[in-house]
Order: C-alpha cells, then sequence, then structure tokens
C-alpha cells in the first residue's frame, strides 16, 4: 500500500505545479479560455486520482478483512467528468471546450510518461 501512496503524492505533486502553471498562463496570456479549461479539467483530474486512490485502498483493506466492500466511486468519477464538461459547454466565453478535456487526460499522461521513465530504469 505503501507505492500507491508514493505514486499518489508524486501525481498529485507533478499536476499541481502543471496547474499552477496553468494558472499563471491564464493571468498574463491572452489564451486566457484555453488555460482556464486546462485548469478546470486538471483541477477534475486530480480530484480523480485521489478518489481512485481512498477507493483501492478501501477495496485492499476490505479484502484483508475478508469482508465485500460496495462503492460509488466511479459513478463520482463519472459525475465529476460530466460536471466539467457540463460548464465547459456552458461557458464557452471562460472554458475552452478542448482544453477542458485534454486536462481531464492530464493525470493519466503524468501517470504514462512516468511509466515509460520507470520502465528505462530497468
Amino acid at each position: 500500500m505503501g507505492d500507491y501512496i508514493a505514486l499518489t503524492k508524486r501525481y498529485t505533486l507533478y499536476t499541481v505545479i502543471i496547474m499552477s502553471l496553468f494558472l499563471v498562463l491564464a493571468l498574463v496570456t491572452p489564451y486566457q479560455p484555453i488555460f482556464l479549461g486546462l485548469l478546470l479539467g486538471s483541477i477534475i483530474s486530480l480530484s480523480n486520482l485521489w478518489s481512485t486512490y481512498f477507493q483501492v485502498k478501501r477495496l485492499g483493506e476490505s479484502v484483508e478483512a475478508g469482508r465485500a466492500k460496495f462503492s460509488l466511486g466511479t459513478l463520482f468519477r463519472i459525475a465529476l467528468v460530466l460536471g466539467a464538461v457540463y460548464i465547459a459547454y456552458q461557458y464557452p466565453d471562460n472554458f475552452h471546450f478542448i482544453s477542458v478535456v485534454i486536462g481531464l487526460m492530464l493525470t493519466y499522461i503524468i501517470i504514462f510518461i512516468n511509466s515509460i521513465f520507470q520502465l528505462k530504469r530497468l
């Protein structure tokens, strides 16, 4: 379980750094809707990462204890994504739709890139 904690913290750090960059770029460039869309998507992406982490943690604990555990984590994550897409659809002047979708994929992109670097170390 310690590996999950370390990986989640590392991915969170990378995501927060990139989100900070999006915020600064939204404030200083004329492409505010694009960077706000990336920021909105990455916020939801980060919350989905943490939701997945807690769901895996609870599942591991329930398996060790030998009991079944029911969770609505997946439905919660889907609802968050749909909420972000809805916000981007309703406020196109503030949030670029495609940027929100790309932001939603941010933690998955970070996980993929980190996995490539881990393979190179082997």
